[in-house]
């Protein structure tokens, strides 16, 4: 496939995912201190970072795919620079949710 080629593997009945090769120049990977060990996360990371930054994916989806808790993935969004989207439809979950544990009244 033109120097892309892809897969798509069942890995569940409610996920599929798609494993696709990229070829990036290894000196600009080096200067951010990936090497290969680290390559797919950091594709990985960033690609998913860039889709949150859009809107188009939950800070829990993110953290799930990254394997991590909402809270490292906190962290990982500080040191990218990448604000938390948050809105008033979340601050009014966020609210209900405060209201049905007891916490606000």
């Amino acid at each position: 496939m033109n120097g892309t080629q892809m897969n798509i593997a069942s890995m569940s009945a409610e996920a599929k995912t798609m494993r696709t090769e990229i070829e990036l120049p290894i000196d600009i990977l080096y200067s951010q201190g990936v090497y290969e060990n680290r390559a797919e996360y950091f594709v990985k990371k960033n690609f998913l970072l860039e889709l949150y930054r859009e809107g188009k994916i939950s800070l829990g989806r993110m953290a799930a795919l990254l394997g991590m808790n909402r809270v490292e993935m906190l962290g990982v969004m500080k040191d990218s620079d990448i604000p938390l989207n948050y809105g008033v439809e979340e601050l009014e979950e966020d609210m209900e949710t405060a209201k049905k544990l007891g916490m606000l009244k």
